[in-house]
């Protein structure tokens, strides 16, 4: 899921609900949608006043490595919801401030802006690709798109602010959360007409609909200890589960036997984690999981990755970590696997600086070995990130601290005018006294 503040993606296993890697994405990520095939995530990079939102960061789950898709040429739209249809030839992205979708052909590559209502935001798309629903928050209603058209056919007016957008998995009802009406209404995707309003907490964000369609998970952003309300859509009771603080996004797995709540409070109130509910018990499992700065996650946020690779721990080391400018330096990078399998790890390895490649090099016999003698005076830390193949999981190992120093860029004392004063002149005095003893001795 999203990490709004360390504009990261945090992968998590569902089976050990255990963090195994993080991939950096663009500037404030909020919006996920995983393809149905599980070979790509696109997150939508919301931005901010320093780095305007106008990208989709699309993440190979394979390798882990990202590419970046403009889904704006004018003014900062900031993408919000993502939708992707179910055979990943079109990407649908909601732009909170330009008032559209924008729908981006993936064979083509051409992309065009579909006109809905006021600061769109939550997207979903029915299991069968035909319709698009999309929330406008500034507006109160939800736009139905035609995915062969790609025009509006209906207006749907719903409660206020809408925000989360779900779809129960035959595609007949559609379930949105109205953050300010603190209640979720529910569409009958054949008659787009709203036919009920269940309520729910304070300020609903996140809505996730289990697969047996029997329940409703709302995430309450705003209530006093962060709950999440369970719906009943039989009976259309409410049972309240308490998580972390600012609970907002919220997604369930492929059998529907967990449900996954991020909480975007503060890390002293279990903000910068994730509840994991048991559908069976409707009660929290062990400890939060902690992930990144804020996290949000807009859409179904878990899905499953095809195949199953063997987790890899890497490691950097560079002996001795201080060095003269100039000089070449070694950096080796190992990567093990974290379980018993045969073979070593195999791919390549990128030493990196923050965000600057430094190098790439080929793993052999589980190291990577870099040579450089391009890094300047100061301190330098470096990470070796592997990216992974359809065997071994992608990993990043910890920063290590190179101190380059730049000898020629201190003058020598005997430049400095001073001290080369003093020199002259002591020398001087030497010369003028040895002078005068030799004078002494064989002239007088």
């Amino acid at each position: 899921m999203p990490n709004e503040k360390s504009n990261t993606v945090s992968v998590i296993n569902t089976t050990t609900d255990a963090v195994i890697s993080t991939v950096p994405v663009g500037n404030v990520p909020v919006g996920v949608a995983i393809s149905l095939d599980g070979t790509k995530v696109y997150v939508t990079n919301f931005g901010n006043d320093d780095i305007p939102g106008r990208t989709v960061s699309i993440i190979d789950t394979a390798t882990e490595e990202v590419t970046s898709m403009n889904v704006e040429e004018g003014k900062p739209g900031k993408p919000a919801g993502v939708a992707i249809y179910p055979y990943e030839q079109k990407v649908y992205v909601a732009k909170l401030l330009n008032g559209k979708v924008r729908a981006v052909d993936l064979i083509t590559n051409k992309a065009s802006d579909i006109p809905v209502g006021t600061d769109p935001c939550g997207i979903a798309i029915t299991p069968d690709g035909s319709r698009i629903y999309v929330a406008n928050t500034g507006s109160n209603t939800i736009s139905v798109i035609n995915t062969v058209t790609n025009n509006v056919t209906k207006t749907v007016n719903v409660g206020v602010k809408p925000y989360g957008v779900a779809v129960n998995k035959n595609g007949t009802k559609v379930y949105v959360t109205n953050m300010e009406s603190s209640n979720v209404s529910v569409i009958n995707t054949i008659t787009n007409e709203v036919t009920d309003n269940l309520t729910a907490g304070k300020d609903p964000h996140g809505i996730a609909v289990t697969p047996d369609e029997k329940w409703v998970y709302v995430a309450n952003h705003n209530t006093p200890m962060g709950t999440v309300s369970v719906i009943n859509t039989t009976t259309k009771d409410v049972t309240n589960i308490t998580v972390g603080k600012n609970p907002c996004g919220v997604a369930v797995n492929k059998n529907g036997t967990k449900i996954y709540v991020t909480n975007s409070g503060t890390t002293d109130d279990l903000g910068g984690t994730v509840s994991v509910i048991d559908t069976e018990t409707k009660t929290v499992m062990g400890q939060p999981i902690s992930v990144g700065i804020l996290p949000s996650g807009l859409g179904q946020f878990i899905g499953s990755v095809p195949g199953s690779r063997v987790e890899t721990m890497t490691t950097l080391t560079s002996s001795p970590n201080r060095f003269l400018v100039g000089e070449s330096r070694t950096l080796t990078a190992t990567v093990s696997a974290t379980s018993q399998v045969t073979e070593k790890p195999s791919g390549t390895v990128t030493f990196m600086e923050g965000a600057t490649s430094i190098g790439t090099e080929t793993l052999s016999d589980g190291q990577a070995i870099l040579d450089t003698s391009l890094l300047s005076n100061g301190s330098h830390s470096i990470i070796a990130r592997y990216k992974g193949n359809n065997q071994f999981r992608p990993s990043t190992s910890s920063s290590f601290t190179l101190i380059g120093q730049d000898l020629s860029s201190k003058k020598s004392v005997l430049e400095h005018p001073i001290v080369a004063g003093i020199i002259i002149a002591v020398v001087s005095g030497i010369i003028s006294l040895g002078l005068y003893i030799i004078k002494k001795k064989y002239f007088s």
